[in-house]
Parts: C-alpha cells; sequence; structure tokens
C-alpha cells in the first residue's frame, strides 16, 4: 500500500520498520519528516487508534523529542508502541489463505479412484459425479510450557481437515507459502465442514497424545534429579546430626547444654523438612498449554460422488449404496472415507442388505456383503 512518504531508507531500526508495515497493513498512511521522524496517520475505527482518524508524531530518536514537542516516543516499553505491539498480536492470530497451483482435471480419475477402493465380491463401483470445492484445513498453532525450577516453551503445529475433523499429516506440502494467496484463485463453493469450536477440542486431544511423551521424559529426568539431590541433602543432615551427636557425647555443661544440642537437634531437623519440602516443589513438572496463532488454508479438492451396486445380475437385487470419496490434488492420492456405520476410515467397502455402503467389518455384522 502506497505512503505519504518516500521510499524506505536502506538502513533502519527493526522498530521503524515494524511500524511502517504494521501502518501500510492497517490501512494507514506514514510521512517521514526527518530520519526517525514520522507523522503517522491511524484509520478510523482501528484497535490501535482509540479515537478517530489519529494522527501522530513519533520520534524513534530520544534527542529528537525537544526539536518536536508534540511528538511521542517511539521505543520499547513506551505506551504507544506496547499498544500497536498487542493490536498487531491480536491480529495475527487468525488468517485465512487459498491453496494454488493444484489439477482439477485428473487424467481418468474414475479409474484411479477404483483402484484406490477394495470392494467385497461381486461389488462394483461407478463414479457418478465429480466436484471441486474447498476443503479447509486448519493449522492450530499451540506453546507448550514446561514448568518446574525453570520454564521451558515448545511450539507444537498441528493441522486438521476440518471435513473429516481428522489429522493432516502432510504439513509441510500444505504450508507451501510459495502456493498460498489471500484471494481465491476460482470461485468454488466450500465443502461440509466442522465448525472451528468443534474442530479445537479435537486438535487439543491429538496435541496432548502428542506432548504426553515429552512431559514424561521431562518428568523422568525431574525425578532423577530429585533422587540424586535428596539423597545429597540427606547425607549432609546426617554429617550436621553426626556433629551434634559427638557435641553431646563431650558435652560437660550438665542440663542447660543437653538442651541447647536438643534445640539444635531439632532446628536441623526442621530445615531438612523444609529444605527437602521447596527442593519436591521444585522438581514438580507443571505442563501449560495455549493456543497461539490458527491459519485455515482452503484447499481445492475433488468430491466423487459413487454409486455400489451388484455387478452379478444373477445375483438377488438390493438397494445400490453410495459413498462420497474425496480426491486430494495436492498429493495426487484417494483420502480414505469414514465408514457410516462405525466412523473408522477405510478404502474398503461393502454393501448391507438395505444397500448401506459400509466397511467390511459393519457389512459382516449386519449380514452383508
Amino acid at each position: 500500500m502506497a505512503t505519504l512518504g518516500s521510499e524506505p531508507p536502506a538502513h533502519q531500526s527493526p522498530l521503524e520498520e515494524f511500524v511502517r508495515e504494521y501502518v501500510e497493513t492497517i490501512g494507514g498512511a506514514w510521512d517521514e519528516v526527518e530520519p526517525q521522524v514520522y507523522d503517522v496517520l491511524l484509520p478510523v475505527g482501528e484497535a490501535s487508534s482509540p479515537s478517530a482518524a489519529e494522527v501522530l508524531r513519533m520520534a524513534f530518536d530520544p534527542e529528537a523529542l525537544p526539536e518536536h514537542s508534540g511528538a511521542q516516543l517511539a521505543s520499547f516499553g513506551t505506551p504507544l508502541i506496547d499498544r500497536l505491539l498487542n493490536d498487531a498480536v491480536q491480529r495475527g492470530r487468525y488468517a485465512q489463505f487459498y491453496f494454488l497451483g493444484l489439477n482439477l482435471a485428473p487424467h481418468d480419475l474414475a479409474a484411479r479412484v477404483r483402484r484406490a477402493i477394495t470392494l467385497a465380491p461381486n461389488l462394483e463401483l461407478r463414479v457418478e459425479r465429480v466436484r471441486p470445492l474447498f476443503f479447509a484445513q486448519a493449522v492450530f498453532w499451540f506453546q507448550i510450557t514446561f514448568v518446574s525450577d525453570q520454564k521451558e516453551h515448545e511450539i507444537l503445529p498441528l493441522a486438521m481437515d476440518l471435513h473429516y475433523g481428522r489429522p493432516v499429516r502432510h504439513l509441510e506440502k500444505l504450508l507451501d507459502f510459495s502456493r498460498l494467496t489471500e484471494h481465491p484463485p476460482q470461485p468454488l463453493p466450500e465443502a461440509r465442514r466442522l465448525s472451528l469450536a468443534a474442530a479445537y477440542p479435537l486438535a487439543r486431544a491429538e496435541v496432548i497424545r502428542i506432548l504426553a511423551p515429552l512431559a514424561n521424559t521431562r518428568e523422568r529426568d525431574l525425578r532423577e534429579r530429585l533422587d540424586r539431590q535428596a539423597a545429597r541433602m540427606a547425607r549432609y543432615y546426617a554429617d550436621l546430626g553426626s556433629e551434634l551427636d559427638e557435641q553431646e557425647h563431650r558435652a560437660r555443661g550438665g542440663e542447660e547444654a543437653r538442651e541447647r544440642l536438643a534445640a539444635r537437634r531439632e532446628a536441623i531437623d526442621r530445615e531438612q523438612r523444609l529444605r527437602l519440602a521447596e527442593l519436591r516443589q521444585k522438581n514438580t513438572l507443571r505442563v501449560q498449554l495455549h493456543l497461539l496463532n490458527l491459519l485455515v488454508i482452503q484447499q481445492p479438492k475433488l468430491l466423487a460422488t459413487c454409486g455400489i451396486a451388484l455387478s452379478d445380475p444373477r445375483t438377488p437385487a438390493r438397494p445400490p449404496g453410495r459413498l462420497e470419496l474425496v480426491w486430494d490434488p495436492l498429493l495426487e492420492s484417494l483420502e480414505a472415507a469414514p465408514c457410516p456405520a462405525c466412523g473408522r476410515p477405510s478404502f474398503a467397502f461393502g454393501l448391507t442388505r438395505t444397500g448401506g455402503a459400509v466397511c467390511p467389518t459393519c457389512a459382516g455384522k449386519a449380514g452383508g456383503r
């Protein structure tokens, strides 16, 4: 987006670069009055602008403030920059892109679909209709924080197919940013999908399953370290106790000396219990999980509506089954379809007596083939 000023100089601070790009992104404009001094126009109704059409003079150099009495200092930690950073973070939590450059007319698709699907004997599959649709893929970036005596962060991305509600394994191919655009390359309807609110618990459960081994490894390391530290602490306080025993053996001060030694022993025991409790608390692992960012990628795929019927006319007739299959042009392969009865993904299907297309296990239970 064009600005009011000239082109940015070759050398500028990261903060200056951030402010320029931020202002242009939200539809504002900037004008460089002099090096490191800007007039900035923030659009009406933006979260970064508390009033309508705010115009600010910003100085990135503190020495420029005396010459520009109305300017605000722009540096990390100032209310102005904190406000812009917070707004930029909020804007960056969600985005949507469209995938480009996919072949939506593959050669002999019907034959490739038939080869990918295994049917029970005496059944045949016919591809009746193929439609290109946008299939939403949601990429969740979770931040995992492991807290004990120190704090560690892990960023774990997870992609979910919102049509089937299951994880996507080819995340790297999906995040090919050279093939993503903000605008749809062609007007396609969107396939049936889960809402983001419904997909989030599924993604979170999958992340918890993935991070469980990481947490178990850290917890085991902490437990081993706790055992070593507790043993070292026990030896230290045992030595203190031995010294008290020697002092008590040599004591000649009568009852008063023995009372002082007993009080000292009680203080040492109390300190040992306190230090051991602190040590256990420091070596207790806590895991925190929260969502950082969310990206929805609308990827074109082909939805094939298929019929499954008996191939042998001598077999007693039964209603034909219907099955929707999805061809992924990014992977150039057919996706496993969920069984309508049990929900498990499958490439093999049979036919019930009432004409339902189900996986072989469910077909056997229903007395079909």
